[in-house]
């Protein structure tokens, strides 16, 4: 399996792209997405963002320092 990542220390934010995505800039192809931070409000650290197609697959995870 090969993933691909970026990170902009501007942003001090990153994304993971899964296998499944179909690439950067592909428009609609994030159905919803799934704050980690707000299943658990005990949590604590970088924020998580899950993003999911419309298959229901995990795509891409989204790092927010």
């Amino acid at each position: 399996m090969s993933l691909d990542a970026n990170w902009d220390e501007e942003l001090e934010a990153g994304y993971v792209y899964l296998p499944d995505h179909p690439g950067a800039g592909t428009p609609g192809c994030v159905a919803r997405s799934i704050d980690v931070f707000a299943l658990d409000e005990s949590l604590r650290g970088v924020q998580i963002i899950l993003d999911i197609d419309d298959r229901n697959r995990v795509i891409g995870i989204e790092i927010v320092r």
